[in-house]
């Protein structure tokens, strides 16, 4: 599958263009295996970092009985998945419902997008393309379960303090 994104005049979010034209194709990218606590999933970056300063695009894979993420939210960042394949359990502000292929799930910042994402197929993956819009480049995310928040950005990734359940 290749990706296009281009038009320095148009695409434009924030008043920034985009840096420069980006093709690239999925099966040439480099898969990154992350574990944060007790979760496991694969990532691959499309479009991140030194692509773009204002959105990211990330193919993720979480393997059967694994989380993306642990519980958490964004303050600086929006999230929309699409759900290409696979079937799980999303566990949100408002609590949890099943996903499967063909869903769109749109988490807002702050405490109302908090989102984890469980596959519950004991055999296959959940895929989907994660769409992530950025107020700023330096984002706090809030792991309200673990009581902990990191702080995220193209040249960071920090677990910086403990906060207060309270």
């Amino acid at each position: 599958m290749l990706l296009y994104i281009y038009d320095k005049n148009i695409a434009i979010y924030g008043g920034k263009p985009m840096k420069d034209l980006i093709i690239k194709n999925v099966a040439d990218m480099q898969t990154i295996t992350q574990e944060k606590l007790d979760t496991e999933f694969y990532v691959k970056p499309v479009v991140a970092g030194n692509d773009v300063d204002t959105c990211a695009v990330s193919f993720m894979e979480i393997p059967p009985g694994k989380h993306a993420w642990p519980y958490h939210y964004h303050d600086q960042s929006e999230e929309i998945f699409y759900i290409i394949s696979g079937q799980g359990k999303l566990r949100s502000f408002y609590g949890e419902r099943d996903v499967k292929a063909g869903d769109i799930l749109g988490f807002p910042t702050g405490k109302k997008g908090g989102h984890s994402i469980l596959n519950t197929s004991e055999s296959e993956p959940l895929i989907y393309i994660d769409f992530e819009v950025k107020a700023s480049k330096t984002d706090i995310v809030t792991l309200p379960d673990e009581g902990k928040f990191d702080l995220i950005g193209n040249h960071i990734d920090w677990t910086l303090a403990e906060i207060s359940k309270n």
